[in-house]
């Protein structure tokens, strides 16, 4: 029996459980509570449409869609009035000079940020917020975020999908979508993050030159 859908962890067998018994439902909200890194709750209804038939690739990549632009459109208004709680969500020095770059490069590179920027764990999540903190329009703003939710639901459902789809039985596939979704999502996140760490970095070393 399925345990509730209550307290979101990334457990792949409870992600499977929790689609089986939930459906669609399950991908909107697990990846409502996660749509940054690896979608796990994506690629597990990749997965099950791959497997039983009972879900389709098209619904759980809308349903992934669903739970991405909820947190999004979320985080983004609450960067836009409500800035400061960053504060307090974010501590580290590295992580507080990456929101500040991801702030002063919005304008510039407001789309890539916005679609691509959800393949880096954690972080990546408060991109949105970003967009809200420099007031980057909404009409830049929702293209975006729709276009990303699109982007990372279809290729973490394919995923899924396409192990799914190569095992004929529902047992022990977990372990072997988890894998697919890492071979997808750590060298995109891997190349995302190195890059932009790259100017993080450097602009840590100008504070400390400052400071001292």
């Amino acid at each position: 029996m399925a345990r509730p859908l209550g307290v979101v962890t990334m457990d792949p067998e409870q992600i499977k459980e929790w689609i089986a018994q939930y459906g669609y439902w399950a991908v909107v909200i697990g990846t409502f509570w996660d749509s940054s890194g690896l979608q796990l709750f994506v690629i597990g209804g990749g997965a099950a449409a791959g497997i039983t038939g009972e879900l389709t690739y098209i619904g759980v990549v809308l349903a992934g869609v669903a739970g991405n632009l909820g947190t999004d459109l979320i985080f983004y208004g609450v960067g836009r009035w409500h800035a400061n709680w960053l504060d307090r969500v974010v501590r580290s020095e590295k992580n507080r000079a990456r929101l500040a770059l991801m702030g002063d490069e919005m304008h510039r590179y407001a789309w890539p940020l916005l679609i691509f920027g959800r393949f880096m764990p954690w972080i990546g999540r408060f991109i949105p917020a970003a967009a809200g903190i420099r007031c980057v329009p909404s009409r830049r703003v929702l293209p975006a975020i729709v276009a990303g939710g699109f982007v990372a639901s279809a290729a973490y459902a394919l995923v899924g999908y396409a192990a799914g789809a190569a095992i004929e039985a529902m047992e022990g596939y977990s372990l072997w979508v988890v894998i697919g979704g890492l071979a997808l999502g750590v060298p995109i996140a891997a190349l995302i993050l190195r890059r932009f760490d790259r100017k993080v970095v450097e602009r840590l070393a100008t504070k400390a030159r400052k400071d001292e």
